[in-house]
């Protein structure tokens, strides 16, 4: 048993402690807010006692304007709705990293996926275990030692075929070059688990550059990812696939979602990928991956996601995480995104309202002090307010969505 502290759920839950805790936009904005209610504030108190000689008229209508505007909106009510967005994703198995993603997700144009461990479950299913049989016991101990410690798809299904072979410590150093394969020097010979040439197997072992053995996977679908590449490209966004695998497999993978052929790329290097993703709309575009090869592709994305596996490779550079073997997260993140836009907006123009009508009636000496102090906490209880229904009217819609109307005609059929 593992510690709480160094559990993966603790470390998602805490995840936003390492993503942008400050929002440097809105405090940006406090600041000018703040400078401009003082200039507002001294001014007018200045122009009362200009006009009427009255010092405590001028100081009432001076304290008025300060009491009675209320950043609040935007300095308490935005952060809360940034915590309510990611508690319900977190509902939703979605652990959120980054204040920012929110409104990344609202200008979105294109999603793209990454294949394996993404699109597919993490572990690929060795179709052809017999050849392993092919192998002597010393390269089978090569391959475990190889496997053992790396965290790619088709490793990990490796290392689970080779079944419960005792570890005899080879010692010898795993090199892995993202995209390419692994390689080992062991006993005076260079082994290595790539790629191979022809589309005949998924990956090769070799001992001096000649084939051993060559195996075969065959990919399973997350489920509910076709629903959700339906969904998204309902919305109006693009669907891309960008792959290093081969082309067949990328097909298969393809066709069982329903995607042109001009929505999938095959044989990617991780440097293709970014490249890529940098001359299509980078700054719209969702780039969902899971491992070290798609790292080039995260920085290039103006957002990016990533299956929760237990790997270090993309921890400080996803936007956020997702649990779980389904895809069925999207259109709710998606959602909540909306509903976060829609909260901030109207927070936003109560907040200007308010704060406009308010300054304008203390300048004008309408408004005591006393009752500044009572509309000041008024307006903090209605924007905060604003949020909490919209995320719950939100909410519900969601559990409870209205019948379409093929689902009306048929119960006035029925």
């Amino acid at each position: 048993l593992e510690a709480w502290k160094d559990s993966t759920l603790h470390k998602l839950l805490e995840a936003r402690r390492g993503g942008e805790q400050r929002d440097l936009r809105l405090e940006k904005l406090l600041r000018g807010y703040l400078v401009v209610v003082v200039i507002a504030g001294v001014v007018g108190g200045l122009w009362w006692w200009w006009h009427t000689g009255e010092w405590a008229r001028a100081l009432q209508v001076m304290i008025s304007v300060f009491v009675v505007s209320c950043p609040c909106a935007l300095g308490v009510a935005a952060p809360l709705a940034d915590d309510i967005a990611a508690a319900r994703a977190a509902d939703q198995g979605v652990f959120v990293r980054t204040l920012g993603l929110w409104k990344k997700l609202t200008r979105l144009r294109q999603v793209v996926f990454d294949k394996t461990g993404t699109l597919t479950l993490e572990n690929p299913l060795l179709i052809n275990p017999a050849a392993l049989e092919e192998l002597d016991d010393n390269a089978r101990q090569v391959l475990r030692h190889m496997t053992s410690g790396n965290l790619h798809p088709v490793s990990r299904s490796l290392f689970d075929a080779l079944g419960g072979m005792a570890d005899e410590g080879l010692g010898s150093e795993v090199s892995e070059e993202a995209g390419h394969g692994l390689r080992c020097e062991h006993a005076g010979a260079v082994w290595a688990i790539s790629r191979p040439q022809d589309a005949g197997a998924d990956a090769v072992f070799t001992r001096d550059g000649q084939t051993l053995c060559a195996f075969r996977f065959r990919d399973a679908l997350r489920a509910e990812s076709l629903a959700q590449v339906e969904e998204l490209q309902a919305r109006g966004l693009r669907v891309n696939i960008l792959s290093g695998d081969r082309e067949a497999k990328v097909a298969a993978i393809a066709e069982q979602l329903h995607l042109q052929r001009e929505q999938w790329q095959h044989s990617l290097t991780p440097e293709e990928k970014a490249a890529w993703i940098s001359s299509h709309e980078p700054q719209g575009t969702l780039y969902i991956g899971d491992g070290a090869n798609d790292s080039l592709a995260f920085d290039a994305a103006a957002c990016a996601g990533s299956p929760v596996t237990g790997r270090s490779f993309l921890e400080h550079k996803a936007d956020f995480y997702f649990l779980g073997h389904s895809m069925r997260f999207m259109s709710g993140l998606l959602d909540i995104a909306a509903t976060h836009r829609r909260a901030v907006h109207a927070v936003f123009g109560f907040s200007v309202t308010y704060n406009i009508v308010t300054v304008i009636v203390g300048l004008m000496g309408h408004l005591s002090p006393l009752l500044a102090a009572i509309l000041m906490p008024l307006s903090s209880v209605v924007t905060l307010s604003i949020v909490a229904v919209l995320f719950r009217r939100a909410g519900a819609e969601r559990k409870h969505p209205e019948p379409s109307v093929s689902e009306d005609a048929c119960v006035v059929a029925c």
